[in-house]
């Protein structure tokens, strides 16, 4: 048997004697007994929790409704257990949801969760994708029946869901998933290096979507697809997303990252910024020294950046200080930047030749001491890897959906639609990533370290994407629940409950049927003499025999 974890997802099975298993109807049930050795034994894995009901025939029901147990598989661990109802529960009292009336066959937090699990699932419809997110719990016999609904039905519960609520549940997934002191960690005088970039993604074509978003690349508006712009803060440690913002097609990357900083200055402080070479502005840049954060930027060639002073401006590390001209072109509010110029290679595909490029990367680190030349250089060639690889892994878990002819597309025919597929999309593939992240601190990690001839411990840059994406689909398939099911808290509930005389049931030392077709409550005159009593509200555990 396999441990739980501490935090209480559950990786382990349950194992009974298959001498104790008793089958009544379409329900298994068993008694209390441990195999011995040699015995046959049935290994089973816990699917959910729920009150039991028991019928007169022995068959056990569960009284729970379907949508109340789904879960994102292990990926919700990494959310947080109860972060969608919280969610919920907030845009109701906010007037942003209108408060349910009854079950029904959807619930707020199982569309919500369905949108995060749908973008993992590019070659899924609606309905696909929410059998797999129900997994072994539709086979469960809930005393309320429930089956998958049309995508009719599913898009009408997506419509109500206001897509600032998608947004907070993003906020609440980012955030770096590598400690500082963890090897592949990318410090510079002491601060987390951040990358900032923007990509362009597909949407699907409808004049909804064409009207709203726009596209690129043509003057009229021909282009094969509409497209939603995203601008995103990611750590090269682990390809965390630590922020993102929203926009039109049309709309520029460095606007796009000033509103970012505006809203979230606290995501900025304390950190250093790479930018590629469509970035660096007066404006952009100073707002981010006001948030308490620096930048490293590369610089288009023409733009000016004079000598500063007589000695021209020269350091020891071989850099020298300069400056950025304000657009009010006054004197006084330069800004001043310190400039690093390096030699790139660039062998030839005949190898005859190597013509060398120069790039010049600025900085507000003005410090050389704590912030020399060639740490400056390294640390801007790290932005590739954070912001690039992050987006080509990000657009691979959307490629082949939507109405597509080619290339990554978002799904959704409507813009209020798109922008809550959107950062669903963003936080799915944000919590992937931290189920990498947190595979690196298992025994597992540490044992295969010990099989390197190095022995070096394994680092986030050397996880895969794509074996990370593939098992979150399978847990949320198999249906792992959370901690509030684990096999820990199971056993607390049931003592708990065995211990407390919460409810009394009654049951009947032989069934009795009515013949009637309309039954009453039956009076047996001989039920007060063979009854048994049992104290505590009994919970059934439903399990999948199969996982060993």
């Amino acid at each position: 048997m396999t441990e739980f974890t501490a935090a209480g997802t559950p990786a382990g099975t349950v194992v009974v004697r298959a001498a104790d298993l008793r089958v009544q109807g379409m329900t298994v049930t068993m008694v209390n007994a441990v195999p011995s050795a040699g015995e046959p034994a049935v290994f089973c894995r816990p699917v959910a929790a729920a009150p039991a009901v028991v019928r007169r025939d022995g068959t056990v029901l569960a009284d729970a409704w379907l949508p109340d147990p789904v879960r994102l598989g292990g990926l919700e661990r990494h959310l947080g257990d109860g972060v969608v109802e919280a969610a919920v529960d907030a845009a109701v009292a906010q007037g942003r949801l209108k408060p349910p009336q009854r079950r029904r066959i959807m619930s707020y937090p199982l569309i919500i969760r369905l949108m995060i699990a749908m973008t993992l699932m590019p070659d899924a419809s609606y309905c696909e994708a929410l059998r797999r997110l129900a997994g072994l719990l539709a086979d469960i016999p809930f005393i309320l029946q429930w089956h998958v609904p049309t995508e009719k039905v599913i898009t009408d519960w997506r419509l109500p869901v206001p897509p600032r609520l998608m947004e907070d549940l993003f906020w609440h997934a980012a955030g770096p998933l590598i400690s500082d002191d963890e090897p592949s960690a990318v410090l510079l005088a002491g601060m987390m290096v951040l990358a900032a970039d923007g990509m362009l993604v597909n949407l699907a074509d409808t004049p909804a979507n064409r009207a709203f978003f726009g596209s690129t690349g043509t003057a009229d508006d021909s282009a094969p697809f509409p497209q939603l712009r995203i601008v995103a803060v990611t750590a090269r440690a682990g390809r965390a997303a630590l922020g993102a913002v929203l926009g039109q097609a049309g709309a520029g990357e460095q606007t796009l990252l000033r509103r970012l900083v505006k809203r979230r200055p606290g995501l900025f402080a304390g950190r250093v910024t790479c930018f590629d070479r469509n970035f660096p502005g007066y404006d952009l840049i100073t707002a981010i020294l006001a948030a308490g954060g620096h930048v490293i930027a590369r610089v288009k060639e023409g733009i000016s950046l004079p000598f500063d002073g007589p000695d021209r401006g020269w350091l020891p590390d071989g850099s020298r200080m300069t400056w950025l001209n304000a657009p009010s072109g006054k004197e006084e509010d330069r800004l001043p930047v310190r400039a690093a110029e390096h030699n790139v290679v660039l062998p030839c595909g005949d190898g005859t030749e190597e013509p060398s490029q120069t790039c010049t990367v600025i900085t507000t680190l003005l410090d050389h001491q704590a912030a020399p030349a060639d740490a400056i250089r390294d640390t801007y060639l790290t932005r590739w890897s954070a912001s690039e690889t992050t987006f080509g892994e990000d657009k691979s878990t959307i490629a082949g959906a939507g109405n597509r002819t080619s290339g990554p597309v978002l799904r959704s025919g409507s813009p209020r639609l798109v922008i809550q597929e959107a950062w669903a999309w963003l936080t799915a593939t944000q919590l992937v990533r931290a189920s990498e992240a947190a595979a690196l601190r298992t025994e597992a990690a540490a044992a295969r370290a010990l099989r390197r001839r190095s022995q070096q411990e394994v680092t986030a840059d050397e996880q895969s994407f794509t074996a990370a994406l593939r098992h979150a689909i399978r847990s949320m398939t198999s249906t792992q629940v959370t901690a509030s099911s684990s096999l820990h808290a199971l056993a607390a509930a049931a003592d708990a409950a065995a211990r407390a005389a919460l409810h009394t049931l009654n049951v009947p030392g032989r069934q009795r049927h009515s013949p009637r077709a309309q039954k009453a409550r039956p009076k047996f005159p001989h039920a007060s003499a063979t009854k048994m009593t049992v104290t505590g509200k009994p919970r059934v555990t439903v399990f999948a025999p199969g996982f060993s």
